[in-house]
């Protein structure tokens, strides 16, 4: 029964990662100088997020004879840990590999940033921190995305859940 949950929870975590990582590309290539299109990708990102996490997470429970609230909030929640693995990783190799450009931009505006406020390299090591930036992206994105799939597990869970008919004459 745990191994069922788990396969079934990493399957969907993949395509909830999926989603995520589309949308990362596609905001990534298409150019960013429209802010109505970058908030219609966003929106379409969230509800197809949302919607495959409610689905799987209704789906899952039709198999069960009982699915209280609990059991669909940890059935979302280590869907939405699988996921946020897979994103953070890819997230990483996005940076890193895929479009570089992007973490130089961002620690090209981090320096700057850090210049404004008169920080010096003998106040603050910032090649180290500079070196260092791809993985602590990384691991901000990871509980990022593992604080989003808590709240939205829980606030989903509800909805999933088989609903009990009780009385107080029972």
């Amino acid at each position: 029964m745990n191994q069922n949950f788990w396969n079934k929870a990493a399957i969907y975590g993949i395509l909830l990662a999926l989603i995520t990582i589309f949308f990362t590309v596609l905001q990534t290539v298409l150019p960013t100088s429209s802010k109505m299109l970058g908030f219609v990708l966003w929106a379409v990102k969230l509800a197809g997020t949302l919607g495959l996490l409610f689905y799987v997470m209704k789906a899952y429970g039709k198999e069960k004879e009982t699915y209280t609230y609990s059991d669909a909030f940890k059935f979302g929640l280590a869907i939405s840990f699988c996921s946020s693995l897979i994103a953070a990783g890819y997230y990483y190799l996005h940076i890193m590999f895929l479009f570089p450009d992007f973490i130089s931009q961002f620690t090209d505006a981090l320096y700057m940033g850090l210049e404004q406020a008169g920080a010096t390299n003998t106040d603050i090591n910032i090649d180290k921190l500079l070196d260092r930036m791809p993985v602590i992206v990384t691991v901000f994105q990871l509980i990022y995305f593992n604080i989003l799939g808590l709240l939205w597990s829980s606030i989903l869970a509800n909805g999933t859940r088989h609903k009990v008919n009780v009385t107080p004459f029972d």
